[in-house]
């Protein structure tokens, strides 16, 4: 007899769509940023600054999302956030000043707060211990897949329209994400009498960790030290990461002389290589242990980060370079979001992420900031590209400093 899909699958699929959907919109001001610099007649500090009012709400209301998600509705909260993505979306190519362009922006910010923490939180809620490196991978890909699409259609909207028709294709695209999140998204499996899928233990069905739940107020977790060397970690990986992203396309057009369309390529070669990254690394995880594959993983992250630097105005090796760096900037995110469930106590999942995503948004605040400055000042983008080679680097140091072992697996 035909056995009903369990509806944790709906979960997945939905939130794979929703992150698709948020990873399109949320990365492709930095492949429009070239034609925005020339249209508002702005500084690349100010291209950053623009990108740094997003990151700047983003970094605000993450932690407010992630609280929600642990206690809230998340069909509602899905919805509601996805209908702000959409209109603030659609603003965005209406401006006509830096000022404007830094507002709309945050909105945009304002929608995409919903877009990781608590996608993420909910699948890890819906799926058995054993299998959140590789959900949380895969739905990474979600993301990764609508960064990479971005780069290949938006330069040939820029051709045949302009870069403020692409605000509105992207408006549209988020829009959609409301019948998909209204239909489908589910608080938790208890709601629907059901246990998560692949859990083999004997634990109450919505039970987000393995082992026994547990009640740990939030101020006890802050007087863990290892919630604050995942924090500083998580701080210095995405300021390494957002200081290649935002600039790449800009990098190759305006400082190597590449063609916009071959340019924007890059930023598809980042996303497409990431795919493979996101899936295979944080499976891989699963079972040589989260924390050796996430120092390894920033470690190699700095020195793709110094082969882009190698690379000059040679194409090919830039993207090979770009390439490399894709699979590492995409492996860590599912795995660090993996890992709040793992060293962290039952039903603080979401408040554990919540609280790392202060720490990611500062750096995303001053990763555009920083890195633009630098080029202003020192006429390259190199120099930006070199500092963030070395957050890298810091980043696995400071993840190495865990004392505490992952409850029943490799460490």
């Amino acid at each position: 007899m035909f056995k009903p899909i369990h509806w944790a699958w709906l979960i997945f699929f939905s939130s794979l769509i929703t992150a698709f959907i948020y990873g399109s919109v949320r990365m492709s001001y930095s492949i429009l940023m070239p034609e925005m610099i020339v249209a508002l007649k702005i500084s690349r500090s100010q291209a950053g600054a623009i990108a740094s009012s997003f990151f700047f709400t983003y970094t605000i209301l993450s932690p407010l999302s992630g609280f929600l998600v642990d206690r809230v509705n998340a069909r509602k909260l899905f919805t509601l956030f996805s209908i702000i993505l959409g209109a603030s979306a659609f603003l965005m190519g209406k401006p006509v000043s830096f000022f404007q362009a830094c507002l709309f922006y945050a909105m945009v910010g304002v929608g995409s707060s919903a877009s990781w923490t608590p996608v993420m939180t909910l699948n890890q809620r819906w799926f058995g211990a054993r299998h959140r490196g590789r959900i949380l991978g895969i739905l990474a890909m979600g993301w990764g897949i609508g960064y990479a699409l971005m780069g290949l259609i938006l330069p040939g909207l820029v051709a045949r329209y302009d870069w403020r028709t692409c605000w509105s294709f992207l408006s549209l695209l988020a829009f959609a994400a409301v019948p998909v999140n209204g239909i489908f998204i589910r608080t938790k499996p208890e709601d629907l009498n059901l246990r998560p899928w692949g859990d083999e233990s004997n634990s109450d069905p919505g039970n987000d960790s393995p082992g026994p739940r547990t009640t740990v107020r939030f101020r006890e977790l802050l007087r863990v030290p290892d919630l604050w060397w995942v924090a500083i970690s998580y701080f210095l990986f995405a300021l390494s990461c957002y200081l290649v992203t935002t600039f790449i396309v800009t990098y190759g057009t305006l400082e190597q002389g590449m063609p916009y369309a071959a340019s924007a390529k890059l930023a598809s070669a980042i996303a497409f290589s990431g795919m493979a990254g996101s899936f295979l690394v944080p499976m891989l995880s699963d079972f040589l242990g989260r924390k050796r594959c996430i120092i390894l993983n920033n470690c190699f992250l700095g020195g793709s980060i110094i082969l882009i630097i190698l690379a000059g105005k040679s194409w090919a090796a830039l993207l090979a370079a770009v390439s490399l760096f894709g699979v590492f900037f995409a492996a860590a995110w599912p795995m660090y979001a993996a890992s709040a469930g793992d060293f962290f106590p039952s039903g603080r999942t979401g408040s554990v992420l919540g609280f790392w995503t202060i720490f990611y948004g500062i750096a995303l605040i001053i990763a555009p900031l920083l890195g633009g400055h630098i080029a202003d000042v020192t006429g390259s983008f190199a120099h930006s590209f070199l500092v963030a080679a070395v957050a890298g680097g810091l980043g696995a140091f400071f993840f190495s400093r865990i004392k505490r072992p992952v409850e029943g697996r490799k460490n």
